[in-house]
């Protein structure tokens, strides 16, 4: 009887291709200031993950981004993040995004108050009632240039 040869040999891992640049698309919302806290923000990395609630603040040293947190009777602050960087360049970089997206939002948001507070830019549209107005007034001058039907014609005058 032959021996059964056994295989030792752990079964070989596929190889992994290289994971792609990690891509940020930060929406940032600014909020009327509750204390330091002036907006939220969204992120979303290589289109495939999204982490909500960010906290934008506003402190001594300037913005700063407060991460995703929930309550925690444990913690000495009562709140335990949900999600972190775990590195301080990575740190820095979120942080670079999200207050890049804020101060973008901030600058829409100025230019939309700026062109409604010019009503020279954007020309003020009559009301619904000059609106109707106006046409009765053009229906009657476009009635008047019609020639007027004679005794033998039968066609009416065009109505509009």
């Amino acid at each position: 009887m032959a021996d059964e040869k056994t295989n030792t040999k752990a079964p070989q891992e596929p190889a992994r291709e290289p994971a792609p640049p990690l891509q940020m698309e930060v929406t940032a919302r600014p909020i009327t200031p509750i204390g330091n806290l002036v907006g939220f923000a969204t992120v979303k990395f290589n289109d495939v993950f999204v982490v909500e609630d960010f906290k934008i603040l506003h402190g001594e040293k300037g913005m700063f981004v407060g991460m995703p947190s929930k309550p925690d009777k444990t913690s000495k602050t009562g709140y335990r993040d949900t999600a972190k960087p775990i590195t301080a360049e990575f740190r820095t970089e979120l942080t670079g995004a999200v207050v890049e997206a804020y101060h973008s939002a901030v600058e829409k948001l100025k230019d939309r108050a700026a062109n409604l507070a010019t009503p020279d830019k954007q020309p003020e549209k009559p009301s619904i009632q000059k609106q109707l107005a106006d046409g009765k007034e053009q229906a009657a001058k476009d009635n008047a240039a019609l020639p007027t039907p004679g005794k033998g014609d039968k066609t009416p005058p065009v109505e509009r």
